[in-house]
């Protein structure tokens, strides 16, 4: 095979390519022809012209944290036209879903904010379509307090704002007719006079509603705005009341919130209640873009539970992490769609910032009709309609309120594992083993992970180390150091286990590998691990969306897919791709990767089935040498399964998926479909660049290889087929856009021999190369020729036992495929020992 040596010369050239003997004995992985010999020259020249260039553009360039920080909140808002999103796919189970993560990740930059906007709202769009679930009046249950003595003090209490709500607007009302009585009385004051009423009027308006936001107590004139709201729409006809700007809707509901706070604490002190009484009320600013947000989206109204006594406004800066939950608003009934749509748009937000939150709840508020919505994992479940024009539609809509001050803070999606110190600045976890049955208690030193996303699993990540009793020296906590892992696996049904137990996974892997110390570091160590527990009816539950739902009708639960709250508790603690300092690097942890994955697979018979830049980590030694880490087992399955599966199911992460995979193949899911999706790793960076000092987000845009990170499934396969099918192809869609940066040729080298190995070996026969095109992509991949490799006799094919029926490239590949994943991993052996080399002797990019 070509083996090209970059060797550093300052008299001369800077950089002389030296080639040596070509190697085809048996024992070798894939001979590499004259042509890839060209392309690898080429990609040399090219660095060398571009050598000054790109040095001029590194010196200029200041270091960048890739980290989240407040200046980066908001990128700015000229941004570069996108397309909309494509059509439905018919591949996966889900036709669109939205990237997750903040919009500043690095994956994320590379794509302009506008489009990560159109994404979201065709995300949202489809949710309202396709996973809301309208007029459940039990989902106003699932927001009562779990304990009979607090439901009895909710309905008590409820009683009481709901009289004197009442009586308020009686008498406002009475007042607003007497007045209207004089007016008529005294037209012949003239129009002067009027003039100087309406002025005077608008004066105290003005002071009420300054009074208010300075947080002063209020009287009932200050619920004038309450009472105007609630009279407007009982004389309002058609589709909704004649307010000439939603603006002005905003607050009057805030007024109706802040009257219920105000009276349900007067009630609770009258009561001589034992506990403080929280007040749920809104932000002093209505129509704000919040501090925490990564998008310029303006929230109507955002609701915080509040303990001052002071006012019945809080005083705080609008945040998400602050946010117990957001409120829509719209004119008109006909808007009730869009308001749903707004608040999806808003809530994943809720989950993105705020650690503890396990399901969030929203209001939309249509005219004056209210609803309630309750956001699970993979459903949203709507109320009916709250008319607060009637007094059955305001008494429904202040016992939602009561319940939620009352309720337990689980109730209202908080997790009460994992709880803020204000004092100390820092999380608290709490885990229990579902092992040893012992709960620790951890302290969270970072979050590296959380949770941008409407439904699915929601998984968070801390870096912790154990609480402990008396102080702990800096030294001896880095090396205490843990990774937990906080997210909802999917269980087989209610009461059920889940379907992918990554706990159990990491038990075996941790027994089956435990004596090979060559693989030490190379996938997550164990420590403890086991379901969420939550106090309930004097004893504890396990944590799962049935819990949730408790309340909740049958016929509705039923619709709602089950899942279990998790908590894994593993170490070594593992740094992103973009950390490394160089390709050297990135050859070495994707060596160490696959022979952890080889070792899984063989030992422990468990197929990783999500190979991405996400799942693949590296940590350091003391002498700051690499070691890769293939992490995240959640989609994981048992070889054995895979192979009695007639459909596999379509699971990982969409740019790097195999085609069989996007495609929801019939053919059997193999160790291949990893190491296909371990090379379009590989090609994502090394087009892409490493790092941000490799990265270049204006000329991203127009790679080829952008369609994987924003195409239907069904598309993404299709362009997979043609980029992959011989080297030419690949050459053209993928090698000639490598990152012209010194060091990168390496990975280009290994590109080839990896693409070689899979698609084009030349062990296998020619109906097991390429990607042979199905009928039905015939359309997509005119001109496009089969694979041009010389190849041995049939007798020394590896597939020359296979049924000659099977003509599929990839169901043949995959009846060979533990021969053709030896021949992959002795690549990536091979590359990464010579990548190691060069690290240690300093000659390194």
């Amino acid at each position: 095979m070509l083996s090209a040596i970059l060797e550093s010369d300052s008299d001369s050239s800077p950089y002389v390519l030296r080639q040596t003997e070509l190697r085809t004995d048996a024992g070798a992985d894939q001979e590499v022809g004259p042509h890839d010999r060209t392309i690898v020259e080429r990609f040399i020249a090219s660095i060398v012209k571009h050598r000054e260039a790109l040095q001029r553009r590194l010196i200029q360039q200041q270091p960048v944290d890739v980290a989240v920080t407040p200046e980066r909140a908001k990128r700015k808002r000229v941004e570069s036209p996108i397309k909309q999103p494509g059509p439905k796919s018919k591949s996966c189970a889900r036709a669109f879903v939205a990237r997750a993560g903040h919009m500043n990740t690095v994956s994320n930059l590379l794509t302009p904010a506008k489009a990560i906007q159109a994404e979201r709202e065709a995300e949202a769009d489809q949710t309202v379509k396709n996973d809301l679930v309208c007029d459940v009046d039990s989902v106003l249950d699932a927001a009562r307090p779990t304990s009979a003595e607090r439901r009895l003090c909710a309905d008590n209490y409820a009683a009481i704002v709901c009289a004197r709500l009442e009586k308020l607007i009686g008498d406002v009302q009475r007042s607003d007719n007497a007045g209207a009585k004089c007016g008529r009385e005294s037209k012949h004051l003239g129009a002067e006079a009027a003039r100087k009423n309406t002025k005077a009027a608008g004066k105290m308006s003005l002071t009420a509603a300054a009074a208010e936001s300075a947080g002063e107590q209020a009287d009932s004139a200050a619920y004038s705005q309450l009472v105007r709201w609630i009279s407007l729409c009982s004389k309002a006809s058609g589709s909704g009341p004649k307010v000439s700007r939603e603006p002005m809707m905003y607050p009057w509901m805030s007024a109706f919130i802040a009257f219920v706070a105000k009276e349900l604490a007067s009630a609770a002190a009258a009561g001589e209640s034992s506990e403080e009484t929280l007040k749920l009320v809104s932000f002093g600013k209505f129509d704000f873009v919040a501090d925490d947000s990564d998008d310029y989206r303006r929230v109507d109204i955002g609701l915080v539970l509040s303990s001052g006594n002071t006012s019945s406004f809080t005083d705080a800066a609008p945040a998400y992490k602050d946010a117990v939950m957001l409120v829509e608003l719209k004119r008109y009934l006909t808007e009730q769609a869009k308001a749903y749509m707004q608040l999806v748009l808003y809530t994943r937000n809720l989950f993105g910032t705020q650690p503890n939150r396990r399901f969030a709840w929203g209001l939309t508020v249509c005219a004056t009709t209210v609803r309630a919505c309750l956001f699970v994992h993979d459903k949203v479940l709507s109320s009916g309609a709250m008319d607060v024009s009637t007094s059955d539609g305001r008494r429904v809509f202040v016992e939602l309120l009561t319940n939620w001050t009352l309720c337990e803070s689980w109730r209202l999606g908080y997790d009460p594992t994992i709880r803020y110190d204000a004092d100390l600045k820092h999380w608290e976890i709490d885990v229990c083993d579902s092992e040893t049955q012992l709960t620790r208690s951890y302290i969270c030193a970072s979050i590296c992970c959380n949770a941008y996303s409407t439904f699915g699993r929601h998984t968070r990540c801390f870096v912790a180390h154990k609480k402990t009793a008396g102080p702990v020296s800096a030294s001896s906590q880095d090396s205490s150091m843990v990774l937990i892992k906080d997210s909802w696996a999917q269980a087989t049904g209610p009461g059920s286990d889940v379907v992918h137990d990554e706990v159990a996974y990491l038990r075996e892997i941790r027994d089956a590998l435990a004596d090979d110390r060559a693989l030490y570091g190379t996938y997550p160590l164990l420590e403890a691990g086991g379901v969420v527990q939550i106090k309930y009816a004097g004893g504890v539950a396990d944590d799962t969306t049935q819990l949730m739902l408790k309340d909740i009708d049958k016929n509705t639960r039923v619709k709602v897919p089950a899942r279990i709250h998790r908590w894994i508790v593993m170490s070594l603690v593992g740094e992103p791709l973009h950390n490394l300092k160089s390709i050297d690097e990135l050859i070495v942890v994707a060596g160490d990767v696959m022979a952890a994955h080889t070792a899984i697979a063989k030992r422990c018979g468990l197929l990783h089935r999500d190979l991405s830049v996400n799942n693949i980590m590296f940590h350091r030694d003391a002498n700051g040498g690499v070691r890769g880490m293939l992490i995240d087992f959640d989609n994981a399955c048992r070889i054995t399964d895979m192979e009695k599966t007639e459909r596999p199911d379509c699971v990982g992460t969409l740019p790097f998926m195999s085609i069989g995979n996007l495609e929801l193949s019939d053919v059997e899911r193999t160790v291949l479909d990893d190491w296909e999706s371990l090379i379009y790793v590989l090609c994502w960076i090394g087009t892409v660049g490493i790092n941000q000092a490799d990265q270049d987000c204006e000329a991203v845009h127009i790679l080829p290889i952008k369609s994987w990170h924003k195409d239907s499934a069904t598309n993404i396969a299709i362009t997979k087929r043609q980029y992959m099918h011989e080297v030419s192809y690949f050459e053209y869609y993928i090698l000639d856009h490598i990152q012209k940066v010194e060091g990168y040729e390496e990975l280009l080298k290994l590109l080839l021999h990896l693409h070689a190995s899979l698609f084009n070996s030349h062990h296998v026969s020619p109906s097991a190369r390429g990607c042979i095109i199905p009928r039905k992509f015939e359309k997509y991949m005119v001109g496009i020729a089969q694979p041009k490799v010389p190849a041995p006799s049939d007798t020394q094919f590896l597939d020359r036992n296979v049924d000659p029926a099977i003509t599929d490239s990839f169901a043949r590949r995959a009846e060979i495929a533990d021969a053709l994943a030896d021949e992959l991993l002795e690549v990536t052996q091979r590359f990464r020992d010579e990548a190691l080399q060069r690290i240690n002797k300093g000659n390194t990019h």
